[in-house]
């Protein structure tokens, strides 16, 4: 889909780039620490919070207060009048609130300006308990959120990973030209 209304300004995008796994930042809430990072940018643009009218989050890995994600979010950074939803896509988190994002604006949804933001944290994802009291003594279903879906995604039925070798098999990527 070609947008017409849709337009990010230079420079009005930033990132902190990845972090080594399991090193000095494996211990931060990604959302106050994007919010953070949020409010430095703007002030470094001379941006007011408030120049925005909805926010899309996008988090894949669950994290404490996260239920709260996009209120706690906008008013850390200033914003708490401002909310939207929180998008989680996988490997295509970042794509899908653009995407998301740039659909509103086009289909004249919003007036002014949706500031999208993902933030998340793979080292030390956490370990989940779902009740189930049909199992044996009650007993709840466990899942290490990160390291048991990185290991199998239950459509492709293997790991992360091999998707990966598949896709570059499948279009004749050698593993020679993948360390260029």
């Amino acid at each position: 889909m070609q947008f017409k209304n849709v337009f990010v300004p230079y420079g009005g995008y930033w990132s902190t780039g990845f972090l080594r796994w399991q090193g000095n930042f494996s211990s931060l809430n990604a959302i106050p620490f994007a919010a953070e990072m949020t409010v430095r940018a703007l002030k470094e643009r001379n941006l007011s919070p408030n120049l925005f009218d909805s926010l899309y989050l996008g988090i894949s890995i669950p994290q404490k207060h996260a239920f709260y994600g996009s209120t706690w979010f906008a008013g850390l950074i200033g914003a708490p009048d401002i909310t939207g939803p929180m998008i989680a896509q996988a490997c295509a988190t970042s794509t899908r609130i653009i995407a998301n994002a740039a659909s509103e604006i086009e289909i004249g949804k919003n007036d002014r300006s949706i500031l999208t933001v993902t933030c998340d944290r793979t080292s030390n994802g956490p370990h989940i308990l779902y009740p189930n009291p049909l199992a044996p003594g009650g007993r709840a279903d466990v899942e290490n959120w990160v390291w048991d879906n990185f290991g199998f995604d239950p459509y492709a039925k293997n790991p992360m990973i091999q998707t990966a070798e598949n896709v570059a098999k499948e279009v004749g990527i050698t593993r020679e030209e993948q360390y260029l």
